[in-house]
């Protein structure tokens, strides 16, 4: 198993490297304290005295320098130039065990080049350096080389320098078949074409490898390459972790990241709209979208949850990711107490948690999609849709503005309605009934038409069900027997002299709907028990006989419904003016008013216009889908330090407000004490830190390791820079350079350092077996994603639809069952193209991932990972020969180089080779290949059952002019060429 390297590394003075807090006695030159000495401190003594007041011994601090340097007369614990009257000294070297620091129940013991290096220190004056990653990054000059003819940037200045100080040389530039797949695969994830390659092994232009890079930062997958790292940064997932761990939506925030990279944005502006997007000025769509990077976190919607717990828990969170992302510390560590090893106390952890927990997310959030604060993300394609809806209602509104009735029209409703101001009572029929119908359940009862919805027929039956009669009084509220899930109907008659509208008042258990004349006027699907009057329905009889019928759904228990004839429809205040003997002018204006408003037919007809287009656009806004944003109270929440950091132990003797650790620059004047004001300060051009994890991290996602081995951790107990003057050459190019992305990933492309073969001599593996010299170029394993994305761009059935919502590929169907909470939930593949997307798009399910990435090392993403461990195990090996996935991936890759690989075996071999390794097969693979080709071509041609079998995996079509046989063995031959060292190797 590989693990990641934890070792630091002494520059300029030792010769080799050292594992954490060792010297060598024997080195030659200066001691630096910030180099040499802190990390044996801060390995072996900063527990007892560090930055912890609550865990300090003797109450001394060895971090600080008034304390390293503190006491008096024999009590000085350094004394520069003075060894044996330092108290430092004489301690870790007292004999007696109970006098010797480290004490003996520590575990920890100083080697004799420790103590010689800190003797050393002393002797030549003792003299103090603040911890490197703490002091702003000034450009160094280029070091001189021997060499001079051989770098190629100025990063080649500092590699050359210390393998020419560690008696290594560079090694050769890569074959170009080897560095246009490395290049490839470093900025987009995904292998070159034949086409490609040959292109560029046989173009004479001598800035054809710049012309190559250029093209690739240009592609739109540099912007999924780039994505994909980020997205473990940010614990991206689609669904919230706690609880039930339901679904939610943030992929347009992937989206936002994706066009970002592309748009080359600076990092600055990258960092600061991730950070405090909400809280802009006139804050665009995309400026929203992009804060929800510190929505990303896991959430819960679990009914017994304590919402304060879990509020405190995803702001502790956001400053984990904030300080880890951008900072490089462990700012984690002081929730609890005072961080034992960086200079960061509890209360100003607190200060900077102040800064989110203002934030307006509640504890407990939903089950299925996102809560607030949160903004719709229409595409242009819905945005323009979204735009004619709401046009059509400007239209409609102004239409019916400017409509106005008659004066003729006014005055004949008024005349009418005056002789006769309460209409005729109608007549009405008895009841019938017909049922009980049931369903799947109540909605689906409720939504359902049994049959007599459209037309009563008394003679039909329905379902094998008759009418028949029943008694039921009006106004009375009546028990009827309805199952469970089921639904009834109740009919009769209405004779009206005249056309008119009557209203009518309705009770029900549980859901009724209401039809008139074939028509549905009413519907509620209600839950509870029938009483009067609980709904009103305005029915528009026609003169002569109407048709009324009632449906009645019961979810449960009792059912019954309430009915009463409720008299005219004209509201009360209309009917008393109506019958005024005498109608002044106010009395007309109301009455007019009245008309135009509820009763003019034209007005009605528009009035169903404007909101049948405003429904429209109603219901196409609910399909568009929203993004979880940062936003903050109205009245700021107060601060407190939480003892031991438990979220119902505030300590509010003094309220917290929002800062940063003061080991750091302070922030500029007039900051406001808002994320913004965080947001600037940390992509602030002189911050010690920022640029210079950045360029580490870019610096490790091409060479397999930071020049800071510990990626997301620059404190005291982090790693030191392999080469310090390198990584603020770098730090502070980017920084000045306008904090372009693509350039800083350019020159270090560019580079003779990244250009150098992979293979190591045995002189350079004996001087530095781990490659921190960059003697050589590293030789990876590719992270899971690119194996499997490898596998569908060599076999040709790659999706490369960019952006979009989360897809679901081949899985285990029982994967999501193990960890539902009913049992009930099984997970569902998606159909066609979708099997065959990216897998940065895969639904990410965080409590139960994508079984195929976990066992290449995937994160979970329930909290930040900076850098994935990289391990080579056998479950890896039984993905890439067993997953449907990669079979299916095989055989389609096996048809497409029958279909194009030419007539011979050779030849076809050399063209699966150069999909799948940019070079055509050597004699050696030719001859293992054909044995495995001819070995799997008899068994096949003998058993054409398994030959079937083996070519029925996955949704892909095959050809089936293709000869069995064949078409299965070549199967056979793909599958192993995709298990290739060299195919899923960064070489």
């Amino acid at each position: 198993m590989i693990f990641l390297r934890k070792v630091f590394w002494v520059f300029p003075v030792l010769a080799g490297g050292l594992a954490l807090g060792q010297a060598r006695a024997d080195a030659p030159g200066e001691v630096r304290f910030g180099v040499h000495v802190r990390p044996i401190l801060s390995h072996n003594c900063m527990q007892c005295h560090g930055p912890d007041e609550n865990h300090r011994k003797a109450k001394l601090r060895l971090d600080v320098e008034s304390g390293l340097f503190g006491g008096s007369g024999d009590e000085r614990i350094v004394a520069p130039g003075k060894p044996a009257e330092s108290l430092l000294y004489q301690k870790i070297t007292a004999h007696d065990p109970d006098d010797r620091m480290p004490p003996e129940e520590s575990k920890k013991k100083l080697s004799a080049d420790e103590i010689a290096t800190i003797k050393r220190w002393i002797e030549q004056g003792a003299e103090w350096e603040g911890h490197w990653a703490f002091v702003a990054p000034k450009r160094p000059g280029l070091p001189k080389v021997q060499r001079r003819a051989w770098p190629r940037s100025p990063i080649d200045f500092f590699t050359l320098a210390r393998m020419e100080a560690n008696g290594l040389e560079p090694s050769r530039e890569a074959d170009r078949r080897t560095l246009i797949r490395r290049v490839c695969l470093d900025l987009t994830g995904l292998p070159p074409s034949p086409g490609a390659v040959e292109r560029f092994v046989n173009d004479t232009d001598p800035n054809a490898y710049e012309k190559l890079t250029d093209s690739l930062l240009a592609s739109e997958r540099y912007g999924e390459r780039m994505t994909l790292a980020w997205m473990d940064a940010a614990r991206y997932g689609d669904s919230s972790v706690f609880h039930d761990d339901g679904v939610r939506f943030m992929w347009p925030w992937r989206d936002w990241v994706i066009r970002a990279y592309n748009d080359n944005k600076r990092f600055d502006k990258f960092t600061i709209e991730q950070l405090a997007g909400d809280q802009f000025e006139n804050a665009s769509l995309d400026h929203k979208v992009a804060s929800g990077f510190n929505r990303n976190h896991g959430t819960t919607d679990e009914g017994g949850l304590i919402e304060e717990e879990y509020r405190v828990e995803y702001n502790v969170d956001r400053v984990k990711t904030t300080s880890n992302v951008w900072l490089g510390l462990t700012m984690e560590c002081a929730q609890c107490h005072d961080h034992k090893y960086d200079p960061i106390s509890q209360k100003e952890y607190y200060q900077f948690y102040a800064y989110f927990n203002i934030n307006s997310d509640a504890g407990k959030q939903t089950r299925n999609g996102n809560s607030a604060p949160m903004v719709k993300v229409p595409s242009m394609a819905e945005s323009a849709e979204l735009q004619q809806r709401r046009d059509k209602v400007a239209a409609a509104k102004s239409e019916r503005a400017k409509a106005k009735p008659t004066a003729q029209e006014m005055d004949e409703w008024i005349a009418d309605h005056r002789a006769s101001e309460l209409p005729q009572p109608p007549k009405l029929g008895g009841w019938q009934f017909l049922g009980s119908f049931t369903g799947k359940n109540k909605d689906a009862a409720f939504k359902k038409d049994w049959g007599p919805e459209k037309k009563v027929d008394l003679a039909k039956e329905y379902d094998g069900k008759k009418w028949e009669p029943r008694e039921y009084g009006d106004g009375k509220v009546h028990t009827v027997a309805i199952p469970e899930n089921s639904a009834a109907y109740f009919y009769r008659t209405v004779t009206s002299a005249k056309a008119q509208e009557v209203m009518v008042s309705l009770g029900s258990d549980d859901a009724i709907k209401v039809f008139l004349n074939g028509k549905q006027v009413f519907a509620n699907n209600a839950s509870r028990g029938p009483a009067p009057d609980q709904d009103k329905a305005k029915l528009a009889l026609a003169e002569g006989e109407n048709h009324l019928l009632l449906k009645i759904v019961n979810a449960g228990g009792p059912a019954g419904f309430y009915f009463k004839l409720g008299g005219s429809a004209l509201p009360e205040n209309i009917l008393a003016l109506l019958r005024e003997d005498v109608l002044n002018a106010g009395h007309i204006s109301k009455l007019c008013d009245y008309y135009e408003k509820s009763q003019w037919p034209l007005g009605r007809e528009l009035d169903a216009r404007m909101k049948s287009a405003e429904k429209a656009v109603t219901d196409y806004d609910k399909s568009i889908v929203t993004v979880m944003t940062m936003g903050d109270l109205a009245k700021p929440r107060k601060t407190y330090v939480l003892s031991r950091g438990h979220y119902a132990s505030p300590k509010k003797d003094e309220e917290i407000s929002p800062g940063i650790p003061a080991v750091l620059p302070s922030l500029p004047e007039g900051a406001p004490a808002k994320r913004l004001g965080l947001a600037k300060w940390i992509a602030d051009d002189d911050h010690p830190l920022t640029a210079r994890v950045a360029v580490n991290r870019y610096w490790s996602m091409i060479f397999g390791a930071g020049l800071v081995t510990t990626v997301s951790d620059f404190g005291t107990r982090g790693a030191l820079p392999s080469h310090p003057g390198l990584l603020d050459w770098l730090a502070r190019d980017f920084a000045d350079g306008g904090w372009n992305v693509k350039r800083m990933f350019k020159q270090m492309l560019l580079s003779a350092t990244y250009r150098q073969q992979s293979a190591a001599t045995s002189e350079q593996l004996h001087r530095d077996p781990e490659n921190v010299f960059l003697s050589h170029a590293p030789r990876l394993r590719l992270q899971g994603e690119f194996i499997r994305d490898n596998a569908l761009a060599v076999s040709g059935v790659l999706n490369g639809r960019i952006g979009g919502p989360s897809v679901k590929p081949y899985q285990p169907p029982r994967i999501w069952n193990e960890v539902a909470l009913n049992g009930g939930l099984f997970y569902k593949p998606d159909k066609g193209a979708k099997l065959y997307r990216r897998s940065m798009y895969t639904y990410w399910k965080r409590s139960a991932p994508m079984p195929n990435m976990m066992v290449f090392d995937a994160p979970t993403r329930e909290k930040c990972v900076i850098q994935r461990p990289r391990t080579n195990t056998p479950m890896q090996a039984l993905v890439t020969m067993n997953d449907v996935q990669f079979v299916e991936a095989a055989r389609v890759f096996a048809q497409r180089v029958l279909q194009q690989g030419g007539a011979d075996f050779d030849s076809q071999l050399d063209y699966a080779f150069m999909l799948a390794t940019a070079r055509p097969a050597d004699e050696l693979r030719k001859r293992v290949f054909r044995n495995l080709y001819d070995s799997q071509l008899k068994e096949f041609s003998a058993d054409a059952k398994r030959a079937g079998e083996l070519l029925k995996f996955g949704e892909t079509r095959r050809d089936e002019s293709l000869d069995l046989a064949r078409h299965a063995a070549w199967t056979t031959v793909a599958s192993a060429i995709f298990n290739l060292d060299e195919v899923i190797t960064k070489e």
